[in-house]
């Protein structure tokens, strides 16, 4: 085995039976630490996708005329995709969308289309901080908006936004309903939370070798 197998291999196990954030400190020979899939984690120095719900974006909805409701949203800093779910499909009703940041506005969608019930918008605008989707209903019913997630890429580290509890340097951290976990070095796996989640509360964790 390669030196390099050798340390992608090297695995720990977190035993703690409380549920919340576990912060681990990175061990020297496993920078990459991760939790399997399914768990919320971030490693506070690299890039995590945080997902924001309807509740924390959604500013308002209204009729802005004849056939037409407009949602308006709050884009966190570092925005990447807006998603929408209708609670039924559009039925080739148009769309338009606009993102706007402090050095203007952008148009995303210009009386587009739609027939689904899902919207996915990429957001290309780097400074964007609110989303205006209109949807143009004539002769359809009124479109209910059922969610709504924004997703966001951020480093915690250096995060104003983040609780300072959850960006202590060289730190991993993983949502965990408590009892053991195993934790591998895993350079590929994604890293992302919910928003929601950062109200949870935190203990440190100490690790295990693992076999």
């Amino acid at each position: 085995m390669t030196l390099v197998s050798l340390v992608l291999a090297q695995c720990f196990v977190m035993n703690d039976p409380t549920p919340g954030w576990k912060q681990i400190t990175l061990p020297s020979n496993a920078p990459q630490l991760a939790a399997p899939d399914g768990y919320e984690q971030f490693r506070t120095a690299d890039t995590a996708t945080v997902t924001h719900e309807l509740t924390d974006v959604l500013r308002n909805s209204y009729r802005s005329g004849m056939g037409r409701q407009t949602f308006d949203f709050a884009l966190p800093t570092g925005t990447k995709t807006v998603t929408l779910r209708f609670s039924q499909p559009l039925h080739s009703a148009k769309v338009d969308a606009v993102v706007e940041g402090y050095r203007g506005r952008m148009s995303l969608l210009d009386e587009r289309r739609m027939s689904g019930s899902e919207l996915v918008m990429p957001i290309p605008l780097p400074e964007a901080n609110r989303a205006i989707v209109t949807v143009h209903y004539h002769l359809r019913d009124v479109p209910n908006l059922d969610a709504a997630t924004v997703d966001r890429q951020v480093v915690p580290l250096s995060a104003s936004d983040f609780p300072e509890k959850l960006r202590l340097e060289n730190s991993f951290y993983v949502l965990s309903s408590g009892g053991p976990l195993e934790l591998c070095q895993r350079p590929a796996q994604p890293m992302s939370l919910s928003a929601a989640a950062l109200q949870k509360p935190v203990r440190s964790a100490a690790l295990t070798p693992g076999k």
